[in-house]
């Protein structure tokens, strides 16, 4: 179960946050990337597993994980209740309110990729920054948003000033962002042909790799192989039918890509430790 208990999602505001609950172990997300933004995970309770830029990190609250933008990350739930929020800051809509020497000095080496933060935040003042930011989104009293723009501001500041991590020129960062946007292209690619044959001949071409670079790179970038991502991929998507309720196991497993019943049986074992049948029983259906 994945409840979302806040949400700002004003496509004209620079900055979005929902509040995420899961209540069951298993995946948060697949492997992926956001192009224009920088992302904040501020974990409140419970204990995860993020994986960024070929690491692994093991998080419990009151963490604070940051993913540089055009950085692929995906995060695994390891407890029964974790609760954490996503602040998710649009370099670009941020930029573009005010074009200054001073914004262009800071704002636009990130926009680029041309300055990566640290990813693992411990800071008491970036926490209180956080918090502040989420208690005046709650309350929306006049002006809530300009104090918004302010806080954001001051964290990207406290950011430069203690947590500033590799600089690159625009050539390393065109050719970085060129080399994370291939593996963007494979995750869209499996996205929709899940249901279908994926071979590992078909993926490496999509990434323009050899199949044994392909292979090295690919459980660098997810921690799994291509079997493994593209089997949990499509247990998530028979989760979703069965919840749905508008097929049974055996239309589920073939409208994910199983054509062979025992096998999905197997393999939806494996990810949700227990068999279809069991799991429409039970009482508490949920998402990997």
């Amino acid at each position: 179960m994945n409840n979302m208990l806040l949400t700002l999602t004003d496509t004209s505001f620079p900055l979005s946050i929902i509040e995420h609950r899961k209540l069951k172990p298993g995946s948060l997300f697949e492997t992926h990337l956001h192009e224009h933004y920088l992302q904040i995970f501020y974990f409140i309770h419970g204990k995860a597993k993020m994986y960024y830029h070929k690491t692994a990190c093991e998080i419990s609250s009151p963490d604070i994980l940051l993913i540089n933008k055009n950085e692929l990350h995906y995060g695994e739930n390891n407890s029964k209740d974790l609760l954490y929020f996503v602040f998710r800051i649009d370099l670009r809509m941020l930029l573009s309110y005010n074009i200054s020497p001073c914004t262009e000095k800071y704002l636009l080496p990130l926009e680029k990729n041309l300055v990566l933060f640290q990813n693992c935040i411990k800071s008491d003042y970036i926490k209180t920054l956080l918090e502040q930011i989420i208690l005046e989104y709650r309350e929306r009293l006049e002006g809530y948003e300009l104090k918004i723009i302010s806080d954001i501001f001051s964290l990207l500041a406290e950011l430069y000033l203690h947590y500033r991590g590799k600089t690159y020129s625009y050539q390393n960062a065109e050719i970085l962002m060129k080399k994370t946007k291939r593996f963007a292209n494979v995750f869209n690619y499996i996205e929709k042909n899940y249901s279908q044959v994926i071979s590992l001949a078909d993926a490496a071409k999509q990434a323009h790799m050899s199949k044994g670079y392909f292979c090295r790179m690919f459980k660098q970038c997810t921690g799994r192989s291509l079997t493994d991502y593209v089997n949990r991929l499509r247990i998530e998507k028979s989760v979703f039918l069965l919840n749905q309720g508008i097929c049974n196991v055996t239309e589920a497993a073939m409208s994910v890509g199983f054509d062979d019943i025992n096998y999905f049986s197997r393999v939806f074992k494996k990810y949700m430790k227990q068999s279809p049948n069991s799991y429409l029983k039970n009482d508490k259906p949920y998402f990997l």
